[in-house]
């Protein structure tokens, strides 16, 4: 079955050695931005895996969001972007209704 949400192969590559000894990452949409929200990714604990919280793995890698999410995100592949002056992790979202001009902030549906 294919997970609800992917991690590329080099975005699982670029975190595994930052993930060890964490439970895996999680994803999270600030209120921020001109198209209105960011992704946020930041490593979890055990501790900090609560019941509010679902979870998809992909190349080894677990990705912890919140299931009122869940309708958002689906079909999302967490990818690394890379360019001449940074590296960051970002989604490949089907679901996003918009994203601005700078790519960093998405508008999704709801």
């Amino acid at each position: 079955m294919k997970p609800l949400l992917s991690v590329s192969e080099d975005a699982a590559a670029f975190l595994a050695p930052k993930l060890e000894g964490f439970a895996g990452v999680r994803v999270s949409v600030n209120k921020k931005g001109c198209a209105g929200g960011e992704y946020e990714f930041r490593p979890v604990t055990s501790a900090d895996v609560t019941p509010d919280l679902d979870v998809s793995e992909s190349h080894g890698i677990k990705i912890y969001f919140p299931k009122t999410m869940l309708l958002s995100l689906i079909g999302s592949e967490l990818v690394l972007h890379r360019d001449q002056f940074n590296t960051r992790l970002d989604f490949k979202n089907p679901n996003e209704v918009s994203r601005c001009g700078c790519g960093e902030s998405v508008q999704l549906p709801g």
